[in-house]
């Protein structure tokens, strides 16, 4: 009975092959978004690592389909979580539209740009995933764009901005400033003051009453 009750520990090969099995998804994490998916083959993650290709298969039953699904789905819900949380603190206590955009898109930008290689490959081979893993994951990155909703009706009940679609939004701000910002990262450019002055002045010249 006492035996029951006690948890299982792992022993050091078991710590081994975890560490190695990250060690795979993190240089398949690196090639992928470097390289593209379709580019990088199972027998380049195996040399650049130094594993064999049956242990591979071991960790991977699917090979390399199964190691971009898993490079995707790791720390999901941390990420979204560390967006909603910048953009709950960056609402609090209902700033001006204006400040507000401004610091949105500096805050955006240094998140994507903190976790480049994933943000780039969810980009471009999210069509990889299961149809439930990207109902999962269209589920969560639904938040931020309810925490920006919220916020524009404050503002709205406040007098400040006119009626409308606040969840449409909210949803075409997040994903014009994404897509800009994405871009500027592939082609290692940051977003200047000038052009975030002026994404300022449109949305709020369009929202405000």
């Amino acid at each position: 009975m006492a035996a029951e009750g006690k948890r299982t520990r792992m022993t050091n090969r078991d710590i081994q092959a975890a560490e190695r099995k990250q060690q795979l998804l993190d240089t398949a994490k690196r090639l992928f978004a470097q390289k593209g998916y379709h580019a990088t083959s199972m027998r380049e993650l195996n040399k650049t690592i130094g594993m064999t290709e049956a242990l591979a298969y071991h960790y991977f039953p699917g090979g390399k389909l199964d190691i971009l699904r898993a490079v995707l789905q790791v720390a999901q819900e941390e990420r979204i979580a560390r967006i909603v949380a910048f953009l709950e603190q960056t609402f609090l206590g209902e700033p001006a539209l204006d400040q507000t955009l401004l610091s949105l898109m500096d805050g955006i930008a240094g998140q994507i740009q903190n976790d480049r290689d994933y943000f780039l490959i969810l980009i471009q081979e999210r069509n990889q995933l299961e149809p439930e893993q990207q109902e999962a994951l269209d589920d969560l990155t639904k938040q931020p764009f309810q925490a920006m909703e919220v916020y524009l009706r404050k503002l709205f009940a406040r007098g400040e901005l006119r009626e409308m679609d606040f969840a449409m939004a909210a949803s075409q701000f997040l994903s014009h400033i994404v897509v800009l910002i994405v871009q500027g990262m592939i082609k290692e450019q940051n977003l200047g003051m000038e052009q975030k002055q002026r994404i300022v002045d449109y949305y709020a010249a369009l929202w405000s009453r």
